[in-house]
């Protein structure tokens, strides 16, 4: 994707928008997306005043370095896990001056996928100040692209969901 996609553009700044008025600030930490998701909020003119940070974890390593991910967690489970998705979120929040998380970890192809973790297979968290992360498991279909692209409109999708209601 050399150009961001409308309709991302769209729902960052639909989610941009409920950030500002629930008095929000977001963190992204991103595997497979490699930066999509704040790349779609940043793209928003006046994103500074609730995107805080963004952390691209590709590797294990900088998952466990940046964020605290358990070394432990991911030769158990696998980087690609909920368990993962939800160690990256809950690590972002601490790294970073926010209030809300989220994270993507999964496979986006058109290697690595198995029979029990497939091409396509991904896992979204949503973490909160104060509040365990929740976790979502998709497998999207397509190519690499589609993959990634559903992943960053899923993300975006989650969070203002939560936004929305934590403004009502």
């Amino acid at each position: 994707m050399t150009e961001l996609p409308t309709d991302l553009l769209d729902l960052a700044k639909d989610v941009l928008v409920a950030a500002k008025a629930a008095d929000a600030r977001i963190v992204t930490a991103e595997s497979c997306t490699g930066g999509l998701i704040s790349s779609c909020l940043t793209a928003i003119a006046g994103s500074s005043t609730v995107m805080d940070a963004g952390f691209v974890t590709y590797s294990n390593d900088s998952k466990i370095r940046l964020l605290g991910v358990p070394r432990d967690a991911i030769a158990e489970h696998g980087a690609v896990s909920d368990v993962v998705a939800a160690a990256m979120a809950e690590g972002a929040l601490a790294q970073a001056d926010a209030n809300i998380a989220i994270s993507c970890t999964g496979i986006a192809g058109p290697d690595g996928g198995t029979k029990d973790k497939p091409v396509g297979l991904v896992f979204l968290a949503l973490a909160q100040t104060d509040q365990d992360a929740s976790v979502k498991r998709y497998v999207f279909a397509g190519k690499r692209t589609d993959i990634r692209r559903a992943t960053v409109a899923a993300a975006l999708e989650l969070l203002l969901a939560r936004l929305k209601t934590d403004d009502s």
